[in-house]
């Protein structure tokens, strides 16, 4: 169930962008669903294969963390801002390959990439809040 939520708040997302974000050219809304299906399979792949990096990432914070001047700015939100950076990249790069593997889906730079990776952030978060999961 978790996964068909996932893929619906992810289509309604793409459309939303395609809408709004110039640069990012979707054919249609059939093109939007298969896009949110692929984007929604890499990221869990991504998630799998990135797992250790964040977790070097994690215990090279905690190293740090003990150095007076850094230690508290770890400490208020270093590892939420780590792991949103890291999820903000892994989703720029897969939007980057889905748009290389469809004929259907064009973005015009990499730029647009990144755009369309925080608005689908954002609007994900947004649409999971507005419907309460």
């Amino acid at each position: 169930m978790g996964a068909l939520v996932t893929v619906g708040v992810n289509t309604l997302a793409f459309i939303i962008i395609s809408k709004i974000l110039p640069g990012f050219n979707v054919r249609n809304d059939k093109t939007n669903f298969i896009i949110a299906v692929a984007y929604s399979f890499l990221m869990v792949i991504a998630g799998l294969l990135v797992l250790p990096v964040s977790v070097i990432i994690g215990v090279v914070l905690a190293a740090i963390s003990f150095i007076p001047i850094i230690g508290p700015l770890l400490a208020g939100a270093g590892g939420l801002v780590t792991a949103f950076i890291l999820v903000f990249c892994i989703t720029a790069i897969l939007l980057i390959i889905i748009d290389k593997a469809m004929d259907d889906f064009e973005m015009t730079s990499p730029a647009v990439a990144f755009i369309a990776s925080f608005l689908l952030a954002v609007l994900n978060v947004t649409i999971r809040w507005g419907l309460g999961i």
